[in-house]
This record gives C-alpha cells, structure tokens and sequence, in this order.
C-alpha cells in the first residue's frame, strides 16, 4: 500500500474538492490519500460516500494534530468497483452490506447523469436527515422499520414500503431497527444538496 498527500490549506474551498477528487481517482485499488485541511472534511466524507463506489469507508479517520491541521485519510477499495462504465451491474444487499456506528452508510451501485442508485444502511435510532434537495426520490425499505417525512406527511415504514417525493419536497427517513433501502435519486443531488444533509448530520439533527 502506498500514500499520497495533499494540503489543500492554501487552495481557495471552491477549488479543493475538484483538485481531492482528482488525485483520489487516479490513487490505485488499495491506496490511501490523506488530505491535510484547516477542518475535518465532514462534507468530503459524506460526498465520498455517496459518489465514489472505489472509496473504502473503513479506512476513514480523521484528527487535529495542531490547531488549524487536519489530517484525514481516505482509502480506495482493494477490488474493483461495482461499476465499470457502460456495463450491467449485478449486485445485492448482502454483497454491499455496511453498517457505520456513526451514521447511515448509503453504498453507490450506479450512476448516470440524470439517475443514481444507492442501497442505504442504517442502524437502530440512526437517519437521513430532512432536507429539501432538488430530485426526485424513490425508496424502497428492504428491511427494518422506521418513519419516513414526505413532503407534509409522516409515516411508518417496514419491508415493502413504497416511497415516492417530487424534487423540492421534503424528504428524511429515521430507522427504528436496523433498516435497509433501495435509494434512487433523479438527478443526482448536487453539492448544495449534500452540504443540508451533512450540516444536519454534524449537528445530530434529524429535522
């Protein structure tokens, strides 16, 4: 296993996700980036999640070694991806199953400009926070019990429900027991839509 490092601490914020992201996709399978940033990259994280398929979530760890210095590591997948480009995926919960102690874990299976499908992990008490992103939602809960908001409804779910939210409307999903789901977002969340979910998720909020 190799590392490479990037201080982005010089580089305006608008240019380092882009120049991150970068030297992420070319690290090969196995190897780790570790970012040096004046904050812990709360949002790469959770960008890293969702986007990024050859990202290894357990290889994550993140510290203040001095006042303004970060240091944040971020592992590609040993395997290959999920997803090569033009191919059929062939996948299931079991495969992908992750669950973080920290927060909900959505794993990417696939991708096109106007779609992206995630299977989404959560544990007991753990959820994605409400938020109001500009897509539409399908979701389907696979496993697990917990209460949905969408738009101004709130609801129970468990294995078999159906959920469906017009962009701009209200979505958040909230787990009673461990609970799995099929995520299909179109199109794709952008980074504002990102950066609602993480503050919350910061913040321990739910609504």
């Amino acid at each position: 296993m190799t590392e490479e490092t990037i201080d982005v601490r010089g580089i305006p914020p608008f240019q380092r996700h882009s120049l991150i992201m970068e030297r992420f996709n070319k690290l090969e399978p196995g190897n780790r980036l570790i970012v040096i940033n004046d904050h812990e990259p709360l949002h790469l994280l959770y960008f890293m999640q969702h986007e990024t398929d050859d990202f290894d979530p357990s290889s994550y760890t993140a510290s203040e070694v001095e006042p303004g210095k970060w240091v944040a590591i971020f592992g590609k997948r040993k395997e290959a991806s999920l997803q090569e480009k033009d191919s059929v995926v062939l996948t299931s919960f079991d495969r992908v199953r992750r669950f973080d102690d920290h927060q909900f874990t959505p794993v990417p299976v696939f991708s096109r400009d106007s779609y992206r499908v995630l299977l989404v992990f959560l544990k007991a008490g753990q959820f994605i926070p409400v938020h109001t992103p500009h897509n539409d939602l399908i979701l389907l809960v696979t496993k697990g019990r917990g209460e949905v908001v969408a738009g101004e409804v709130r609801s129970k779910v468990f294995p078999g429900s159906l959920v469906v939210v017009p962009a701009n409307a209200k979505r958040g999903l909230i787990a009673e027991t461990d609970l799995e789901a099929l995520h299909l977002v179109a199109p794709p969340p952008s980074d504002t839509d990102h950066e609602e979910v993480a503050k919350k998720l910061r913040e321990g909020k739910f609504e």
